[in-house]
């Protein structure tokens, strides 16, 4: 099974969509990270539908300077 399948599966496995669904209903944004999505192969394709975009570590900082953050 390819690292995307299998990745796609976990996440069903967890209710990780249902919590993301929550999050994204209480005005929370969704950004995955860009070097976690290199070294998986992942593009923007691959992830949650809800994920706003990739973003490195210093546009995380810059975006969520006094922010409240959740970081799963």
């Amino acid at each position: 099974m390819a690292l995307r399948s299998r990745l796609k599966k976990s996440v069903a496995d967890l209710d990780v969509p249902e919590f993301l669904e929550q999050i994204v209903a209480s005005g929370g944004h969704l950004s995955a990270c860009r070097m976690s999505a290199h070294m998986n192969h992942l593009t923007e394709d691959d992830l949650y539908d809800e994920v706003e975009g990739i973003i490195s570590a210093s546009d995380f900082i810059e975006k969520t300077e006094g922010a409240q953050l959740l970081f799963i």
